[in-house]
């Protein structure tokens, strides 16, 4: 099903379940996002998507450094591949996003990082039409590439969040919450991963996502895997990223 499609769809379950005026309200928390997981071969994967390997940057870009160390490249999002199914939650043409994220190397013990600092990681577009590969500096750790698939889901946020909580369901809120919870199971397009993923709402596995921040769209999350640290969560402002402004970019993790 495309998208539009989807979406009426699961607004019908909604107002199956939760009635006439819960029920949209229920649908419009709803938001596109993506599965990432491995994928064959560069033929599998999604446009350019991938794990470590070469940067793809605009000629000219400088490779982004803190403190005058190069920082190290987790991944690369191909975001143009992903426009049919973001739609409207996709304000502007992004095309590539480069992940930077600082890295210590082999037997170093991981900074203790400010999450409101933004110095210690970098978000950089790039336009695939100019793009070039770039290796990382001499001395920087960098990670074997690997070809990503992202499949489209339908996310919906935790059930204790409060946008559901402020909808009025007609129950105190620990029934409501479980009422919410059961239909996440019982419905066949609610999908939220427990891998990596792109987009859609950033929920946490194991606890809350430390200094989460409303008003922000959640871009990448990615589980301990090659750089060895918890799960991150990159996001960005909302106002910066329908002006292009990824400078405004931020992570978090878990807390456990």
């Amino acid at each position: 099903m495309d998208r539009k499609t989807v979406l009426r769809t699961f607004e019908d379950a909604c107002v199956a379940h939760f009635g006439e005026a819960g029920g949209p309200q229920i649908a419009h928390l709803a938001r596109p996002g993506f599965e990432i997981e491995a994928a064959a071969d560069d033929a599998s994967a999604t446009g350019r998507c991938a794990l470590g390997g070469p940067a793809l940057l605009e000629p000219g870009t400088p490779w982004p450094e803190a403190d005058g160390h190069p920082l190290s490249l987790l991944a690369v999002l191909d975001v143009d591949a992903f426009a049919p199914w973001l739609g409207e939650h996709l304000p502007r043409r992004v095309g590539l996003l480069n992940f930077f994220i600082v890295q210590p190397a082999p037997g170093q013990p991981y900074p203790e990082v400010d999450f409101d600092d933004p110095a210690w990681l970098r978000v950089v577009p790039a336009d695939p039409a100019q793009v070039v590969q770039v290796p990382a500096p001499t001395g920087t750790v960098s990670f074997e590439r690997e070809p990503l698939r992202a499949e489209p889901v339908l996310t919906m946020p935790d059930e204790w969040s409060p946008l559901v909580h402020a909808i009025d369901l007609g129950l105190d809120p620990p029934s409501s919450a479980a009422q919410v919870a059961e239909f996440y199971d019982a419905c066949p397009l609610v999908r939220n991963p427990a891998g990596d993923a792109a987009f859609g709402w950033p929920v946490g596995e194991l606890g809350a996502i430390h200094r989460w921040k409303d008003g922000h769209v959640h871009l990448l999350k990615l589980m301990d895997g090659q750089s060895g640290w918890p799960t991150l969560y990159f996001m960005i402002p909302e106002d910066a990223f329908r002006s292009g402004d990824f400078g405004q970019a931020l992570v978090t993790q878990e807390t456990y």
